[in-house]
Parts: C-alpha cells; structure tokens; sequence
C-alpha cells in the first residue's frame, strides 16, 4: 500500500545507509583522536549522576553505544513501517522496544479461535449467550435478526476474543489489591507527581502492575479486529438496522443506514456501518467493569468529540479546555484495551480530554484508514503513552494535527505513545502562541513536549525517586509535512526518555524554539531523521539540531536534498555539560546559518567536579555537495575537517571537543 514511500526511503538512506556510518563516525572522531569506541559515556562517572526506574530496552540499546544509534533506529523505523495499517504488528512492534512485548503471531494468528467460531452458524448467538454464561449480560436479549450476517460475524469475533483475553487483563492488575481505588485515581491526576505521596503510588502502581499481559491480549484483540474490519465493510452504507443491549462491560450497539450520536456511556462495542455519526467519549475505558471498548465505524464522515461545544470549537479556542484533564475522551485506554478504527471519510477527531490513541495502563489504538482529517486535542493525546501503548496510525490523507503539550507521540515513564501518518501532505502544530503551559526556558513558548518525545520525571534534587521516560514516536512516511512547536519537540528525550522524529519523502519545514529537531537533555536520547527532499530546519532559542546536554545525545540526521538550517547557540552537533551532540547531512547543497557554539562545538564542562574528566563532544558532518557556512564560523568550511578544543587533556575520551567534517 505504501510502495511508493518504501521505495524512497530505500533509495534515500542508500545515500549514507545506517550500518556503514560507523566508518564515517570514525573519520570524523579521528580528527580529535578519538573512536566509536572511545567516544561514549565514563559509565564510572556517570553512576554518579544518572538515576532513573525502568529505562526502555530502545534507549538502553542506544544509550550504551551512541554510535550504533542510526543503525538501531533505522532497524527500528522498518519494522513500524512495515506494521503501518496492521494493528496487532504496531503494538508487538512497540511493546517490544519498551522491553515488555510478546509475539503472538509467532506460531499463527492469535485470533484464529475467535474467528472460526464467528464463521459458525448463530456466531453473535453464541457469543451473547456465552457473555451470560459469564455473568457479563444480565435480563432480555432483544432480537438481532435484522443485523446483516457480516455485522454478526465481525461482532461475534470481537465478544469471542474479549472473552478470551479477559483474564490476561485480570493477570495484569492481580497485584493491585484495590483496582477501583486506583482507576480513580489515575484519572484524576496521573501527571508528574507533586509530592512524596503521589510519587510513591506512582511507582507502586507501575511495579504492581504487569503490561505484558495487557500488550498480549491487544495483539490478539488488534488481530480479531482486521477479521471484523473486512466483514463489516461487506455491508452496504444504506441498510438500515439497530441492535443495542446492555452488559456488565458496556453497551452493544450494533448500527448502520443512518447518522447516529453514540454517547460514550460505557461502550463495550459500537459497529456503525453508515451515515455521518457522532460520537462523544467513544470508545473509551470509563470504569473498571468497563475494560474493554471497540469501536468499528466503516462509512460516513464523522465526529469524535469529547463535548458537543467541540463540533464547532477548537480546542485552543474553548475557555473550558483546561479542566477537562481528569475525564476520559474519545480513544483513551485506562486500565483496560481501547480500540478505535474508522476505514473511510473525512472525519474530525477533536477532545479537550486526554484521548485520540493515549493510554495509562493500557493499550489504546486509534486506526484511520482513509480521508483528510482533523486532528486537534489539548494534553495528553495523539499517540500518548504513560505505562501503556498509545498509537494514533493514519494511513490516507492531508491530514492536520493540533495539540498543547504532550502530544502527537509521547512516552512517559513505563509507556510509549507513536504517531504514524503513512501519506499525505500534514500538518503538525503543537500550540505556541496560547500560552498555557509556559516553559521553564522561555516563558513566552509553551512547554510542548511534542511531536516525538520521551519524557522521565525528575527527581534528583527532590526525593531522589526519578523515573526513566517512555518512549515518543512520530513517523510521518510521506507528503510535505509543517512541524511547529515551542520547547521539547521534534525529536527530543528528557531524563532518560527517547524521542523519534522519523520523516520519509517530501519538502519539509521544522519550526521550533529551544530542545528542539533531535535535542536532549539530562541522560535523554532526542533523534530526528528525515529521508528525501529539500527540507528546512529552524530553531530560534537554544539547543537544537543534534544537539545533547548532561549526558544526553543529540542527533539531527538528513539523508537528502538541499536543506537549509538556521540554528541557535549549541546545535548543528553541539556538546553541553558532557553531553554529545551530532549532525549528519549526507547530500546536497546546503546552506548553514548559525552562531555562538555550534557547526561542531562542545562547551566546557563544570570545574571541581568529577565531570572535569568526561568527555564532552559535538559533531558536525557534512558528507556532499557544495555547502554554503556563516562567515563567522571560520573553520566551518567545504572540504575541511577540523577539531574545536575547548579542553584538551592527554586522553582525548577525558576532553571537550567539537569536530567539523565537510566532504
């Protein structure tokens, strides 16, 4: 389906391919007498300062050795790649970076049972009698004789394996001995903690709580609903018909032939088969009783909202999006498995609440398989994972993505949020001008933690109790893309965190502030990479554009085009406060513009201090073409390589250097 965008991305990163980099890296560090052996973290040194619970097997895999980076990653993008459109491949994909994952198409489809035994004659009979058999369905069962037997099929498959995969839910959680508590409260704040107390029940809840059970049921969940996706799409958008029944897990609706409102009232599973629906909160988890929400909708351009006000209102223009963030919107996992797949029309996704593929505890999935759609949520959203896995995958489509802060790809501690955007040309915007969440940095930009960022909560000059980030993952394939954000965006990993920006073919433009476009801070991997075309990379404040700070690493890599860059102190491979910072451009002709340290510069380290002997490093490479440097920057030349010492001890690994290679 995404031949073409496979294709160029072949050919692109035939330009510099990831596993021959490492002879590259070795010409340039050998300017400064150093190696990819040698250039790496004094993890003597390091122990005494980096701390963090539950450091992901991605950033570990990265963080041992920062030169084989380009190649974990770009194994890394392949394999999410090829699980574009393929729910279940998506989530054994991510769950296996995390460290947590299983494969359960190993030995065949998980959802084999449950798809013969919705093949069977009376299949959604069976499956509610089965529900009954369970204590889940209580009182009268209305008559579902005039739902299409596709419907039927599609929906008993979805009862079977929820039945089925019940108890991986319930293994889970059976450490928590009081689930209920704890579901309140986690919705009612389950950010960065504010104290001792919360601190301590966060880190009990994650150690309490074992995700892999939860990420093997979603697989075979993910399966059965690809089995019910091609048997609902059988039925036509125009036949009329209405079943709903209520259980203990939620509502069964089973719709189609008109436009429809589904309140997200506990929804178990909602097929919706024609006209221009409306939903409000679902699907979503919205108890614990309530643990699993499907909802299959195969015609129609529709709405996902989490209040009325949002069919017409932007988030960023509702006085009342604020205080929304202790409720549940539309594809919120909590909990409990939330899957969401819409197969064709242009359709408005629009929550001021946590929601649009975002999970805690959880797995949530947000699937779009066709039209340009609208996108546009406050926190916490599009791809957002806290102990959980949360994807937003869009397979068609112009499509427009708009949030605040912690959105389009987030990884919080224990969790892994993606944002997979196959074609079209996209819109990424994390606000900047409504400042509701001014950054430390600069209180006129908000904090966006965005569009590919993994982010640990700090807690070293707190109770010491830090938490290693998640990991965010924005993958747009295709099209010429428009990334903004504010501080900590594209491409950037805080405290132990992993933040990916990965972009295929076409022209694009990154706009953003400060930790920006492959950035890092405090032991955090930020990593961007885009494929082909004539791109351009604007930063206006501080750190950016491959650039690591306090034992961070920072990569920017562009694989093609002529590109321009214009960049702020520290960036275009830039090293702060032991920190390594790195900017590869493989072709084209570029144009440079930039100040202060940058274009291969590393700043001096703290005196007094066991730092005085690590290694503080940025790297500039420029691998082809006729490039254009700021008259400033004297040793930034073509055909030049040069090391910029800013200490120079005897072991160059002790030292702090900058290193410019031009080809």
């Amino acid at each position: 389906m995404h031949a073409l965008a496979c294709a160029l991305t072949l050919t692109s990163a035939a330009l510099c391919p990831p596993d021959t980099l490492d002879k590259e890296f070795d010409t340039a560090l050998g300017v400064a007498g150093l190696t990819t052996s040698t250039a790496r973290f004094d993890d003597g040194i390091l122990r005494f300062y980096r701390q963090g619970e539950s450091p992901t097997t991605l950033f570990e895999s990265c963080y041992r050795d920062p030169w084989r980076t380009p190649f974990v990653m770009d194994m890394s993008r392949r394999q999410l790649q090829a699980a574009s459109g393929h729910p279940s491949s998506s989530i054994e994909t991510l769950s296996r970076l995390l460290g947590q994952g299983s494969r359960r198409s190993l030995l065949g489809d998980p959802a084999a049972p449950y798809v013969e035994k919705a093949k069977k004659a009376d299949a959604l009979g069976t499956a509610l009698n089965d529900l009954r058999k369970a204590g889940v369905l209580k009182g009268t069962v209305p008559s579902y004789g005039g739902v299409p037997d596709d419907v039927q099929r599609a929906a008993a498959a979805i009862l079977f394996c929820a039945l089925g995969t019940v108890d991986f839910r319930r293994a889970a959680f059976a450490s928590i001995p009081d689930l209920t508590g704890a579901f309140s409260k986690v919705v009612a704040a389950f950010g960065e903690p504010d104290g001792p107390l919360s601190e301590k029940t966060q880190r009990e809840l994650g150690a309490e709580s074992d995700m892999t059970y939860m990420y093997a049921a979603a697989q075979d969940m993910a399966s059965t609903l690809s089995f019910a996706r091609t048997q609902a799409e059988l039925t036509p958008p125009d036949r009329k018909y209405d079943f709903r029944v209520d259980t203990d897990w939620g509502k069964i609706v089973l719709t189609g032939g008109s436009d429809s409102v589904h309140e997200g009232v506990s929804t178990l599973l909602v097929i919706d088969t024609g006209g221009n629906d409306t939903y409000f909160n679902a699907p979503s988890n919205s108890s614990i009783a309530n643990w699993c929400s499907v909802t299959l909708d195969t015609a129609g351009n529709d709405a996902y909202l989490s209040d009325p006000a949002m069919a017409k209102t932007k988030v960023s223009d509702w006085t009342l999006r604020g205080k929304q963030s202790d409720k549940s919107g539309p594809g919120r996992a909590l909990f409990g498995l939330v899957f969401l797949l819409d197969t064709k029309g242009d359709d408005l996704y629009r929550s001021a609440r946590p929601g649009l593929g975002s999970a805690t505890f959880g797995v949530a999935y947000l699937g779009d398989a066709g039209g340009n759609d609208v996108y546009d949520a406050y926190a916490d959203a599009e791809g957002f994972g806290h102990a959980g896995v949360g994807i937003l995958d869009d397979s068609e489509g112009d499509d427009k993505y708009s949030g605040f802060t912690q959105v389009q790809g987030v990884g919080l501690p224990r969790g892994v949020g993606a944002l997979i955007d196959a074609n079209g040309n996209d819109d990424y915007l994390s606000n900047d001008s409504v400042l509701d969440f001014p950054s430390a940095q600069s209180a006129d930009h908000n904090n966006s933690m965005s569009q590919g960022a993994g982010y640990g909560f700090r807690a070293d000059y707190l109770t010491g109790n830090s938490q290693a980030g998640g990991i965010g993952l924005l993958y747009d394939m295709a099209g010429d893309d428009h990334y903004l954000c504010g501080v900590f965006g594209q491409g950037v990993g805080y405290w132990e965190g992993t933040g990916v920006l990965w972009d295929g073919s076409g022209r694009d433009t990154y706009q953003g502030q400060w930790y920006v476009q492959g950035a890092s801070a405090h032991f955090g991997i930020g990593y961007l990479e885009d494929l082909e075309g004539n791109d351009t990379y604007t930063a206006m404040m501080n750190m950016a554009q491959g650039a690591g700070h306090d034992f961070s690493i920072g990569y920017l890599i562009d694989r093609d085009g002529n590109d321009v860059y214009k960049a702020p102190n520290l960036s275009l491979g830039g090293g702060n406060a032991n920190g390594i910072g790195v900017l590869v451009d493989c072709a084209g002709d570029d144009t440079y513009t930039s100040s202060g340290l940058t274009l291969g510069s590393a700043a001096e380290t703290q005196k007094g201090s066991m730092r005085e002997l690590a290694l503080c490093l940025g790297v500039f490479m420029d691998l082809g073409g006729n490039d254009t440097y700021p008259d400033s920057t004297s040793w930034a030349k073509n055909g030049t390589r040069t090391a910029n010492w800013n200490m120079k001890l005897d072991d160059p690994s002790e030292s702090q250097v900058g290193v410019f290679l031009d080809r």
